[in-house]
């Protein structure tokens, strides 16, 4: 179960809760967040979702605004004046006219 996720430069590691590293590995792309089971990336105009072994699950093409948050397996983000909620695999749950 992943506490937290550091962003060093390129490299992204994982913590538990006891402060031990779970992983650790190199990839230059941008940090939006992460929930206790999944960790949300950007690449360019690509998301990608990790494991806490920062393993890919799914990585597809979503032009966002702004990347709203993450819980459990599912995470947020703005697109537009809507707010999109998305699973780990990239399947859309939901989609919220928001201002």
């Amino acid at each position: 179960m992943t506490a937290r996720v550091n962003q060093d430069n390129n490299y992204l590691e994982t913590i538990d809760e006891k402060g031990k590293r779970i992983k650790r590995t190199y990839k230059k792309v941008t940090l939006l967040g992460n929930s206790s089971e999944i960790v949300v990336v950007q690449e360019g105009n690509y998301i990608e979702i990790l494991d806490e072994n920062l393993k890919r699950i799914k990585r597809f093409y979503k032009k966002i605004d702004d990347f709203l948050g993450a819980s459990g397996k599912t995470f947020s983000v703005q697109v537009g004046n809507y707010a999109e909620t998305y699973d780990e695999n990239g399947k859309r749950l939901s989609r919220n006219y928001s201002k």
